[in-house]
């Protein structure tokens, strides 16, 4: 051996391989709570049944999550920024700030009717989860912003807009889902909201009725 010279072990990872690895483990921790919370709701995952099914330690889960509720809180705020994520991709190339306002709520309203499981979690933690408001108000102020700008919203405050926007959407979710109908509330919802950043009843209508795209997938 040169003089100098360090000795690496064999089996010792270098630091990209240990970050890929440690990113992995983790997604797998978070995909195995996200997929038992949608099968029997948030109150009946437990840590030992994470690690089972992500076929992992109780030490590993440690390494990652201080706690149960630790997980809960990052798995909620992985799915609504991923949702978030995917309405960016949507709305990304529109100009008409009235639809990207729109097509967002719908999306958002249906994420109660498609999933009830999900919806009640998200209206039982309300306001009081950070990441509901980390990942979904900055959007709501951005994009009512843009209609300010653009001459379609009439609005004094958008801050205050962009908290009744989140507060109504939990309402509406939990009318929905305490007197579940066959019908979806999503256009309705939208309409009411266009109506109250200042479209006229007419043209809230016609925007709330325009064929509702469908998300776009992430690149993996």
């Amino acid at each position: 051996m040169a003089h100098g010279t360090v000795a690496v072990s064999s089996t010792e990872q270098p630091p990209g391989r240990r970050v890929r690895k440690a990113e992995l483990t983790r997604r797998r921790i978070l995909d195995a709570a996200r997929a038992l919370m949608a099968e029997a709701g948030p109150e009946s995952v437990t840590i030992l049944a994470i690690t089972e099914r992500a076929d992992i330690g109780q030490g590993t889960f440690y390494n990652y999550f201080p706690s149960r509720d630790a997980i809960v809180d990052a798995v909620i705020f992985d799915v609504v920024e991923t949702l978030g994520q995917r309405l960016d991709a949507l709305t990304a190339g529109m100009s008409d700030a009235a639809e990207i306002y729109s097509f967002s709520l719908r999306h958002l309203m249906q994420t109660a009717v498609s999933d009830p499981v999900w919806g009640w979690f998200v209206v039982r933690l309300g306001i009081a989860q950070d990441g509901l408001l980390k990942a979904l108000g900055p959007r709501a102020s951005r994009d009512i912003q843009i209609g300010v700008d653009s001459g379609r919203f009439n609005v004094d405050d958008v801050a205050l807009a962009s908290a009744m926007t989140f507060g109504s959407l939990l309402a509406a979710m939990h009318s929905y889902l305490d007197n579940r109908s066959a019908e979806d509330p999503s256009q309705h919802y939208a309409e009411n909201l266009l109506r109250m950043v200042g479209l006229s009843t007419e043209e809230a209508h016609r925007v709330s009725r325009l064929p509702l795209p469908p998300l776009p997938d992430l690149p993996r």
